[in-house]
């Protein structure tokens, strides 16, 4: 086998300097996409994480203001984040769970504008008001309805794991939203004590490349 080897180097040293750069970028391109290959076996199909992959992965996910996500979302298109929130609305739908979540907090409160719209591809036991640690990619943005608000575009996020975080006591200045009426176990009261969030038919949402035109839960 080092005789192969040997072989091999006296080959390479042999060879003019363009043929050597060829190799050389061959071999370094081989190198990411075996290595982007290996990430999308760990981390495929946006399904929920456990165990060391899981581990993995909340250690890449930075945390980033809502302003910033915001203002500059097709930068972070993709990237990992976590964010911390109030549950605004839930549902259920073929097992995928879909969440309206408030994620800055003001005045021992919650925003009822800075919102984001996650995706969780499994069941879960959340409910309306409950504060939850998301963690996730960045995936476009999302048309949502708002009846005192109007059309809201706020971002969307994969959720690739979902947790309580310790009960701050904080609430949400609930606003009322447009959805499709379900029967998910997860529509609950608003625990602010604003009575159930009463859903209407939304106006559909327009197209975009970057935005995800689902109904609006």
């Amino acid at each position: 086998m080092w005789d192969k080897v040997e072989s091999a180097r006296e080959w390479f040293r042999g060879q003019s300097n363009p043929v050597k750069l060829g190799i050389i970028i061959f071999v370094v391109v081989l190198i990411i996409l075996l290595i982007f290959s290996i990430l999308s076996l760990v981390f495929s199909d946006n399904v929920p994480l456990t165990g060391a992959a899981l581990t993995q992965y909340e250690a890449s996910c930075n945390v980033i203001s809502f302003q910033e996500l915001n203002s500059n979302l097709n930068n972070y298109n993709g990237q990992h984040f976590k964010f911390t929130g109030q549950i605004v609305q839930i549902n259920e739908n073929n097992g995928v769970t879909n969440i309206v979540l408030a994620v800055t907090q003001v005045n021992g409160g919650w925003s009822p504008t800075d919102l984001i719209y996650v995706t969780y591809n499994t069941k879960t036991t959340f409910n309306i008001g409950d504060v939850i640690i998301v963690y996730g990619d960045v995936s476009g943005s999302y048309n949502y309805i708002s009846v005192s608000l109007g059309e809201l575009k706020i971002p969307q996020i994969t959720a690739r794991y979902i947790e309580l975080a310790p009960t701050t006591g904080s609430t949400i200045v609930p606003i009322p939203f447009t959805g499709v009426p379900t029967n998910s176990s997860n529509n609950t009261t608003n625990t602010s004590g604003s009575g159930t969030v009463a859903p209407t038919n939304p106006t559909p949402p327009t197209n975009s490349s970057n935005q995800h035109s689902t109904k609006p839960i």
